[in-house]
């Protein structure tokens, strides 16, 4: 995670939420559950506490109830995702072409295509899945 941040930190363009509270998290953990999608993997919740969501050239890594219009929220995304059908997944961000998944049944970060649901690239840490959607 310290090597995401020192990535991160480098783009001086980047917008960046300030770290999530604790009830926070558990809301969106709870909201998430009752609408059918995966739970959130530990680093990311990790990353959530450190960062509520960045958005850079295009692309966004959601927040949970963020402040200010800059970033979306993680539970509303979501709800209004065409892959809220898929109960093993949980969307974590976006770019124009592409999500940011979490497979729970795979323990897998996934860049999902947004027109045909196709998986394009798979991870096992969450640092190259969100340095790959940011383009960074």
């Amino acid at each position: 995670m310290k090597r995401l941040f020192e990535n991160l930190n480098k783009i001086s363009s980047r917008h960046q939420g300030k770290p999530v509270n604790v009830q926070k998290i558990i809301l969106a953990q709870k909201e998430l559950v009752q609408n059918r999608n995966a739970s959130l993997p530990h680093d990311f919740l990790e990353f959530l506490h450190r960062c509520n969501g960045i958005s850079y050239d295009g692309a966004a890594i959601f927040g949970i109830a963020p402040e200010g219009r800059i970033f979306l929220d993680l539970v509303q995304a979501n709800k209004m995702s065409p892959l809220s059908g898929f109960p093993e997944l949980v969307i974590l961000g976006c770019d124009e072409f592409d999500y940011l998944a979490y497979n729970a049944k795979r323990h897998q970060y996934q860049i999902i295509d947004k027109e045909d649901s196709e998986v394009l690239e798979e991870y096992s840490d969450i640092e190259p899945a969100i340095l790959h959607i940011l383009k960074i």
